[in-house]
């Protein structure tokens, strides 16, 4: 399972095989299970995570509402990046979807690393970069696109998760209710009919 992060890396530079063997020996891969929580608001995170295979849902508790931050899927690196950096509480969750097997980096073991072998900055970079990009993202599609309009862009981003993401948390991501997402849904049928 570790050879798909192994892999991703090698896309964008070259290993030896020792820096393969540091991965596979230092990063474990764990499966969490279904709704299982990887990050609850207020805790330190001490982990980030590539995923290899499933689903984990960024979220907040806004007023006791659940409100979807992001999704991410297989080869996108996960992590409350705020509190892994700078060791303060997380502001947001972070909760497998579906049963996920993730490659676990802990604080620890980056730091351990990136001293060891500089290469892996550069990795870490590409990294933090893609996390970076993905609050960009969240940020610009709320500033500047209604909700169906992300809901399109979603859906020509990333349309598997059209089917994996229960209509609730799509809603949630969305801002909308579930009833308003229904109608967003047929709206678009009917224009792909006409």
């Amino acid at each position: 399972m570790i050879e798909k992060l192994i892999t991703y890396f090698e896309q964008q530079v070259s290993l030896s095989g020792e820096e393969r063997g540091i991965i596979k020996k230092h990063i474990p891969v764990r499966v969490i299970e279904k709704h299982e929580d990887l990050l609850k608001a207020g805790e330190i995170s001490s982990e980030f995570y590539f995923v290899i295979e499933g689903c984990i849902r960024l979220y907040y508790i806004n007023n006791h509402e659940d409100k979807t931050g992001f999704f991410y899927t297989e080869n996108d690196f996960v992590s409350s990046y705020e509190s892994f950096t700078k060791r303060v509480p997380s502001k947001n969750n972070l909760q497998a979807l579906e049963q996920t097997k993730v490659a676990v980096v802990t604080h620890e073991t980056a730091y351990r690393i990136l001293e060891l072998f500089p290469k892996f900055e550069f990795l870490a970079r590409i990294a933090m970069e893609q996390e970076l990009s993905i609050y960009q993202e969240i940020i610009a599609g709320f500033i500047t696109s209604t909700p169906e309009q992300r809901y399109l862009y979603l859906q020509s981003t990333k349309p598997e998760l059209i089917q994996r993401i229960p209509q609730y948390y799509l809603a949630t991501y969305l801002g909308v209710a579930p009833e308003t997402l229904s109608r967003i849904r047929k709206r678009i049928a009917d224009k792909n009919l006409s």
